[in-house]
């Protein structure tokens, strides 16, 4: 009797606490729903206390790992990337296991720029599920934080998992264009667009490793296919080679300020047909030239003028060369070999180039103005060098 008893006592004792937990956990489904409802409605606060209460309610289960996870996301909505972090650490101390945590807690660090952090998350969700998704991830990370060939290794592991999926190639050709292997980096994006065919960002990396090989050309056709497709990244590639495209000469303006130097006469042209001012015995004038950039250049490489030179064309083709060749008089003008002064317009993208020219005694001084080359050898805004098919002008051949 006294057995059955203490039995009796043992079951109430213990089918009570059973009960008291089952309605617990009950409880906590309760609020996270709640909470889900309330994240829904936008109304985040109130989500984030449903969500904490569901976490006390039954502290160390699947629903307080899920309360956390919901939980982390509406702090990302509300800014707080600290206090996502933690829930996302503290979901972890639960269940160490769950890798879809690690990747979303190494996604924030992604977003935070903390790289090494993020690769660490993005190791410990591979260790836990070393699927494709999660080590395309790591290859991701591992890419941040410059371990380049540890995350070609990667990549190369998740094109063998899914063989059918692009994302293997992609973060290939991403890898090999950081190294500077851009032959092997548009083959892999080739690759990617071939088994999905409007991967629009594997299109706007081929056009990036095109700019940096130096084919603008081909990556503005990749541009032109982005738009229509992906207008931001068109837009982003063709500011990319914009900004990695050399700057050229492109065309010639007539001075609002200084006397106008008519580069498209011939040879045997009068100095004193010029510019009336030249009428006089050893006068001299400043002549302009205002050339046009394709883009922002370096102000102070544009007005040093030792980038310039001004000298009589030498070209052997038809028509071409100073003088078309001929034997000079001696009544031809000696040039300056550089400008005596250039300014440089930051709004228009142009350059003032001023020289000097000098009429002799006897008034009778010829110059061959179409075959004067101007040439700069400065940089753009960017540090980048002049394009040499258009670092020279001159009124016969143009840009040059």
């Amino acid at each position: 009797m006294e057995i059955a008893d203490n039995t009796a006592l043992i079951n109430v004792i213990f089918g009570g606490a059973s009960n008291r937990s089952a309605q617990m956990a009950n409880f906590a489904l309760r609020e996270l729903d709640k909470g889900l409802g309330q994240f829904t409605s936008k109304s985040y606060e109130l989500a984030i206390d449903s969500f904490n209460k569901a976490i006390r309610l039954s502290p160390g289960t699947d629903t307080a790992i899920n309360a956390y996870d919901f939980k982390a996301r509406t702090q990302l909505t509300l800014g707080d990337t600290q206090g996502a972090i933690q829930s996302y650490q503290a979901a972890l101390k639960i269940d160490p296991k769950r890798d879809d945590l690690q990747t979303q807690l190494g996604n924030i660090y992604t977003t935070q720029q903390r790289y090494t952090e993020a690769a660490a998350a993005y190791e410990q969700a591979v260790t836990s599920n070393p699927s494709a998704a999660n080590r395309y991830s790591l290859g991701q990370g591992y890419m941040a934080i410059g371990r380049l060939d540890e995350a070609k290794a990667q990549f190369e592991l998740v094109r063998q998992l899914s063989p059918t999926e692009p994302f293997g190639d992609f973060g290939l050709g991403q890898a090999n264009a950081r190294q500077g292997r851009f032959d092997f980096a548009i083959e892999a994006f080739d690759a990617a667009i071939v088994k999905k065919g409007d991967y629009w960002e594997a299109y706007a990396e081929k056009g990036f490793a095109l700019a940096d090989s130096g084919e603008p050309s081909q990556a503005l056709d990749i541009a032109d296919t982005l738009v229509g497709n992906d207008e931001v990244l068109a837009a982003q590639l063709s500011q990319y080679i914009f900004e990695k495209s050399q700057p050229k000469m492109t065309a010639t303006y007539v001075s609002d300020t200084y006397a106008f130097f008519s580069s498209t006469r011939g040879p045997g042209t009068l100095l004193a047909g010029l510019n009336a001012y030249m009428n006089t015995a050893n006068a001299q004038q400043t002549f302009s030239m205002v050339f046009q950039f394709s883009k922002p250049m370096d102000a102070t490489s544009v007005e040093n003028i030792s980038n310039w030179s001004i000298a009589r064309a030498t070209g052997s083709g038809l028509g071409d060369g100073y003088n078309l060749q001929i034997q000079l008089k001696d009544t031809e003008v000696t040039l300056p070999s550089q400008p005596h002064a250039v300014y440089y317009d930051r709004k228009e993208m142009t350059a003032t180039v001023l020289f000097k020219l000098s009429q002799n005694e006897t008034v009778n001084a010829t110059i061959d103005p179409s075959h004067i080359n101007f040439a700069f050898t400065g940089k753009d805004s960017l540090g980048l060098t002049m394009d040499k098919s258009a670092d020279t002008y001159s009124g016969f051949s143009s840009f040059a």
